[in-house]
């Protein structure tokens, strides 16, 4: 399964990143975290450890008053509950938005991938940190694919996130493959096409082919 980059999703998160920063009174040139974020939205008490077998997921929004409670999977590393936690709060925004189209689950999640790593935040780590992708992702607390996907929002560079399961494209046009065959080709001779192949070194069987363009040309 491949899924194009948008031009419209990269707006939509960023004004859903802006909305709920200024609901929570937080300052999103600072990454504070998906956790903290949610206790200034909706109270010290509103995140709930479920076991595993109670939740299909690695998290859900349930509604059991006027504010939402956040179940999250007992047992989740550090990045793993970020990442739920945002994609929640992705899920809420929408909500109050009325947004409850067949894409709303992926919405939120490129919701949620903003929120962890917010525009301004990731320009200021860069800016300090410069391109290392393992290094920015220990600064946001985040997996590095994740991490991956947000450099070519962020900065605009043409991104494949290649997965066994699903490829995901991010930043600005590129020529991407069409077929399996394609692709991999493509990965073959990623330099012959003027791309850079990187290894995401914190899970297995997954790489990056991004365009070698020098990087330091951000989008705003």
């Amino acid at each position: 399964m491949r899924e194009m980059g948008s031009g419209l999703v990269d707006p939509v998160a960023d004004l859903a990143v802006r909305e709920i920063h200024q609901r929570a009174r937080l300052d999103p040139s600072r990454a504070v975290g998906a956790v903290r974020i949610a206790v200034e939205l909706f109270g010290e008490r509103c995140i709930c450890l479920a076991p595993p077998r109670e939740l299909p997921g690695p998290s859900a929004l349930v509604w059991a008053g006027p504010e939402p409670v956040i179940h999250v999977r007992r047992g989740l590393n550090a990045r793993q509950l970020n990442h739920a936690i945002a994609h929640e709060l992705g899920e809420w925004q929408l909500h109050l938005w009325g947004y409850h189209g067949p894409d709303a689950e992926e919405l939120a999640g490129r919701i949620g991938a903003a929120l962890c790593v917010p525009r301004e935040a990731f320009h200021v780590a860069h800016r300090a940190i410069g391109d290392d992708v393992a290094e920015l992702s220990r600064a946001f607390t985040v997996s590095e694919s994740l991490m991956s996907l947000r450099i070519g929002e962020c900065l605009g560079h043409p991104t494949a996130l290649i997965t066994p399961r699903r490829i995901r494209t991010r930043g600005d046009a590129w020529d991407w493959p069409t077929t399996s065959a394609g692709w991999r080709e493509l990965a073959a001779g990623a330099a012959a096409a003027g791309l850079t192949r990187e290894r995401i070194g914190d899970a297995w069987r997954r790489f990056v082919l991004r365009a070698s363009a020098a990087l330091g040309s951000p989008k705003t």
